[in-house]
This record gives structure tokens, C-alpha cells and sequence, in this order.
């Protein structure tokens, strides 16, 4: 069975997880840096401990902290197409994607 939703989602940008937070989901195929920066804004320079990120997106979304990443990705991010979202339940990479795909 299929259902549609409709659900109001409020973005907070920069209010995201500092710890506590582990891969939950992907960004859709082919999302782009550029696209990231226009739904977004600028990302923040990551220093992920084992340096596998370079940079990041943090924030909340409906509440839920979220964080965009480049883990272990070779490109610069500008030419990346392959994005993590880590929070703490799918629901959060679930509401990020779709938001993400009526944003842009």
C-alpha cells in the first residue's frame, strides 16, 4: 500500500550534532557540491578525526540533527557526487533527501 504525505519541515542550519551521530542514509545519486551550497548554504570545514571528510553541512531538520559529509571521497569537493547524511534514525536521511529534492 501506498500513502501520500504532506509534511511542513523546518531547516536550522548550523545547529547540528557535534558527536553522537553515525551514517544513516545517502544524498540522491548525482547531488552535486553546487546544489548542496544553493539548498544549504556554505559548508563548514571538517576535520574528521581520521581525516576521511573534508568538509560538512550540520543542522536540524524538524528537530532531528543531521550532517551532510564527503566521507573518504578522493575528489574535492567540488567535483563530488557522493554525499553521507549522519544523524541518529533514517527517518532524519529520509526527510533530508526529500527536502533536498523539493528544495532544489
Amino acid at each position: 500500500m501506498k500513502i501520500r504525505l504532506s509534511v511542513d519541515v523546518e531547516i536550522r542550519m548550523g545547529q547540528g550534532p557535534e558527536t553522537g551521530i553515525s551514517l544513516v542514509g545517502y544524498m540522491p545519486d548525482g547531488t552535486t557540491y553546487a546544489e548542496l551550497v544553493r539548498v544549504f548554504g556554505k559548508p563548514r570545514p571538517f576535520a574528521f578525526p581520521s581525516g576521511k571528510s573534508k568538509i560538512e553541512w550540520v543542522g536540524k531538520i524538524n528537530g532531528l540533527e543531521f550532517a551532510i559529509y564527503d566521507y573518504k571521497s578522493t575528489l574535492v569537493p567540488e567535483k563530488n557526487m557522493d554525499w553521507h547524511i549522519g544523524g541518529k534514525s533514517e527517518l532524519t536521511a529520509k526527510l533530508l533527501a526529500a527536502y533536498f529534492k523539493a528544495a532544489k
